[in-house]
């Protein structure tokens, strides 16, 4: 493996890192970021996020992606 390779690999590893629902949480101070962050998605967005989120347990955030849901629905 070269360089390149390698340094592409470590990039991969960290975006993956990042995308992880419980390393995601992390990077938002209060829930109202949180929700504004969830604001940039659209409909299909948030439901795929809430799978993510629930898989991981994390279901006070897992209320607010629902409350968006429903905002986005109306």
């Amino acid at each position: 493996m070269d360089f390149n390779e390698e340094h592409i690999k470590a990039l991969e590893l960290m975006y993956l890192d990042l995308i992880q629902p419980k390393k995601l949480i992390e990077h938002f101070n209060t829930d109202e970021e949180f929700i504004e962050w969830l604001q940039l998605g659209n409909r299909e967005d948030l439901k795929l996020t809430l799978k993510a989120f629930e898989k991981d347990e994390l279901y006070s955030h897992c209320k607010l992606i629902k409350e968006e849901i429903e905002k986005n629905a109306k």
